[in-house]
């Protein structure tokens, strides 16, 4: 791991390939395969732990909070590496194990934490009882995902109010407003 590190401080990702890992840690490639069979695993084990900044924004409001939210997600997708996403996305799509790993150690716990804004929406009565709140993150890291790193386009605030708005215009109780009904304790 030490020589991962090092190799991709060093030379960035195009550096880091398993020979390189191999020599650099003074062991035969079939020790370093026998661990991680592509780089794209390598560089996963390197940085697992959760992304999500901690204090998660409390604006008062599900629409304040997930504009917040929203927006460092686009920042941080429009900031990573495409070459190292798009290898890790490769494997993740072919390779299932690997997929259910990203899930279980990353994805999975950084979408947890964001819950909390929806869980908070939920105790103020912003959100229908009938609407899964997980879901909706899924909506729109995904709609994030595909406009950022598919189709490479530039995203500003404006853009993410709007995902925001159009994303909530389904799950909101009287728009927005706090309902006595829907209040849950």
């Amino acid at each position: 791991m030490a020589a991962a590190t090092a190799l991709l401080a060093e030379g960035g990702y195009d550096a880091l390939t398993m020979e390189a890992v191999a020599s650099r840690a003074g062991v035969g490639k079939p020790t370093v395969y026998r661990r991680w069979s592509t780089r794209a695993q390598l560089v996963f084990e390197l940085d697992t732990s959760a992304a999500v900044p901690d204090p998660l924004p409390d604006t008062g409001s599900l629409r304040g909070d997930l504009a917040e939210a929203v927006w460092w997600l686009a920042e941080t997708m429009a900031g990573v590496d495409r070459k190292i996403i798009g290898d890790q996305f490769g494997e993740m799509i072919t390779v299932e194990e690997f997929a259910r790993k990203v899930w279980e150690r990353r994805l999975l716990p950084d979408r947890e934490k964001v819950m909390e804004i929806w869980r908070r929406a939920e105790r103020r009565g912003e959100v229908r009882d009938d609407v899964d709140g997980a879901e909706v993150l899924d909506d729109i890291a995904g709609a994030l995902l595909y406009r950022i790193l598919v189709r490479h386009e530039p995203t500003d605030r404006g853009d993410v109010d709007r995902l925001v708005d159009r994303t909530l215009s389904g799950v909101l109780t009287n728009d927005g407003q706090p309902s006595v009904a829907g209040r849950r304790s």
